[in-house]
């Protein structure tokens, strides 16, 4: 009996693993704005592009409230105390893509970490990472 626990135990734990690497390949996410420098750090906002690239329909709600930033090498989560308000499709479909606006100030990014200059920008979930953007934030 305890033999078939563990073989069951393994089982179980192979197939999370290989449910886990799926889900790493089904998103790509992409930064796309050709707006590169900003005059205010309360104004930065930019464009994305997410590929549905899995099997699967994906819950837009649940991959935007996921999403972190990651900001010249450390990593911000999304603002717990704001709603994000999202109005699009119901199901990110599979095999597609879809364009969207995110904001800084939806992240809880110090101010400190946004002073004057260039920084290195990309966006995070569970299961991926985008490409890196260079910004300047120019000094008041």
């Amino acid at each position: 009996m305890k033999s078939l626990t563990t073989v069951l135990v393994l089982a179980v734990v192979m197939l999370l693993k290989f449910t886990a690497q799926a889900a790493v390949s089904s998103l790509e996410l992409v930064l796309t704005d050709d707006h590169v420098t900003f005059t205010t750090r309360t104004n930065i906002s930019l464009e994305m592009v997410l590929r549905n690239v899995g099997e699967t329909n994906m819950n837009p709600n649940i991959l935007l409230s996921g999403l972190s930033v990651v900001l010249d090498g450390k990593e911000y989560k999304r603002d717990p105390k704001l709603t994000l308000l999202y109005t699009g499709v119901r199901e990110f479909k599979a095999k597609s893509g879809w364009r969207s606006r995110f904001a800084l100030a939806e992240f809880l990014i110090p101010p400190e970490a946004l002073a004057a200059g260039r920084h290195k920008v990309a966006l995070r979930d569970a299961s991926s990472k985008s490409n890196t953007m260079t910004i300047f934030i120019e000094a008041r």
